[in-house]
């Protein structure tokens, strides 16, 4: 399956981060609530990075493609993968984007590629969490 996309998911991430900078700038908040929602973006920020990073890592101790829609030779099933089957993209903000471009498709490939074994593990474990 050959499928090309010029905007890859930390593009998206990117423009998410960008968008809710603007907007805040654009219809600023109370410093409470401004503060409390800094603090909590923040942090799921960072839980984002971190379980991006650890799959991240998995994939290249794997020795399986990581960009989007390249060759997958390995089924990564540990990890966070015993819990959600994106959780590079868990944290994105725009989740609808990323679903319609890349999880649908990549899921598909990912059937083609690995057959039963695939579809086992996507039996035993949610698209998200």
């Amino acid at each position: 399956m050959k499928v090309s996309s010029r905007l890859y998911p930390p593009h998206y991430l990117v423009l998410s981060i960008a968008s809710i900078i603007g907007i805040d700038w654009l219809v600023p908040v109370p410093f409470v609530a401004a503060a409390f929602a800094l603090i909590g973006g923040l942090l799921f920020l960072v839980i984002g990075l971190i379980l991006a990073a650890s799959a991240a890592r998995l994939f290249s101790k794997a020795k399986t493609g990581i960009v989007p829609f390249s060759e997958s030779t390995k089924l990564v099933v540990s990890g966070a993968y015993r819990f959600t089957r994106n959780p590079m993209y868990l944290g994105m903000f725009f989740c609808l984007i990323i679903r319609q471009r890349f999880v649908l498709k990549e899921e598909v490939q990912m059937q083609e590629t690995f057959g039963d074994d695939y579809a086992q593990f996507k039996a035993r474990i949610r698209r998200w969490i």
